[in-house]
């Protein structure tokens, strides 16, 4: 267990070991997630959508824009 201060503004440093452990650098962003009793502190990819290349395995060459095409009609769809 950590214990962390807040200070006059608000702020709360991280313990170094909760920075390397998790990765979070002086640009990185935590969300906030409200629970209960208490807060979650998740930190969030800054990689884009580019760091997501490679997460889902597909077989064979894939139409995108079909494929963008498809979802943007779907939601659409759900609107009306």
């Amino acid at each position: 267990m950590f214990l962390a201060k807040i200070s006059g503004k608000g702020q709360l440093t991280l313990p170094s070991e909760i920075r390397r452990k998790y990765k979070i650098d002086k640009a990185s962003y935590v969300r906030i997630i409200q629970l209960e009793d208490g807060v979650k502190l998740v930190p969030v990819s800054q990689g884009g959508i580019a760091s997501l290349k490679g997460v889902v395995k597909v077989d064979g060459e894939q139409d995108f824009k079909a494929i963008r095409k498809q979802v943007m009609e779907a939601r659409n769809n759900e609107y009306h």
